[in-house]
């Protein structure tokens, strides 16, 4: 039992530096760091795994390391509505820990993932025993709500063709052997059409309308930006 908790550890460990970049946690000091992992659980999932679905009782939140997530809401017809599209060294799950409630949203993997899981009770307990991390935590808390006062914005006030220019910006990539950055869809365009708040019919017409006007160039699920500057200056 002691050799499978060490290799856990040593496991964890490795991507400490990674649970440093997570906003969340980005003021804790490295003894602080330690002490978080202490408590973590590494975990893999399969595409289409269920980490969890809306009303399930709350057990604690994640870390993203590896893969991409779907959160998302299911209303009485069964119609989804994707809240977010999680990408690696994200935090999800963490708003409901204070709350008391259930998970208010479902999330499944949109492909292979690799997690940290936090426990509730555990980090709860951690956080009580050393306010000093909980004081730290607070900022990292002000970041992320900053982050959904954005998104909420962009959807009330932005043009379907604006949303997604500043979404193709998030997810640019560049590589050497590359002409030009490009962007890699990992997610089906439904998921897409959803989480930027419109319809796939949509959607494939703001891709048309920029693939017309030379700012992109799509070939299958890779989108490469010829006028970067012009996709820019959209998804303002």
């Amino acid at each position: 039992m002691d050799h499978l908790l060490n290799k856990l550890m040593d496991e964890l460990n490795k991507h400490i530096e990674s649970i440093a970049g997570v906003p969340l946690f980005s003021e804790l000091s490295a003894d602080h760091l330690r002490e978080v992992v202490s408590i973590c659980k590494l975990k893999k999932f399969s595409k289409h795994d269920c980490l969890f679905n809306e009303g399930d009782f709350y057990l604690g939140f994640y870390i993203l390391l590896e893969g991409s997530v779907k959160v998302f809401k299911t209303n009485s017809k069964g119609d989804e509505t994707v809240v977010h599209i999680v990408k690696p060294l994200t935090v999800f799950a963490d708003i409901p820990l204070f709350e008391g409630i259930d998970y208010p949203v479902s999330a499944q993997c949109l492909e292979d993932c690799l997690v940290i899981f936090i426990p509730k009770e555990e980090f709860l307990k951690l956080i009580k025993e050393d306010h000093e991390i909980s004081l730290k935590m607070l900022s990292g808390f002000a970041k992320r709500l900053k982050s959904l006062v954005n998104q909420i914005e962009d959807l009330s006030t932005k043009e379907v063709v604006n949303r997604l220019a500043k979404y193709l910006i998030k997810e640019i990539k560049l590589k050497e052997n590359m002409p030009e950055p490009f962007v890699k869809l990992t997610t089906p365009r439904s998921t897409t059409a959803s989480y930027l708040g419109t319809v796939t019919e949509t959607l494939s017409r703001a891709f048309r309308k920029l693939q017309n006007e030379k700012i992109l160039k799509i070939h299958g699920k890779v989108i490469f930006i010829q006028d970067l500057k012009r996709l820019k200056e959209l998804a303002k």
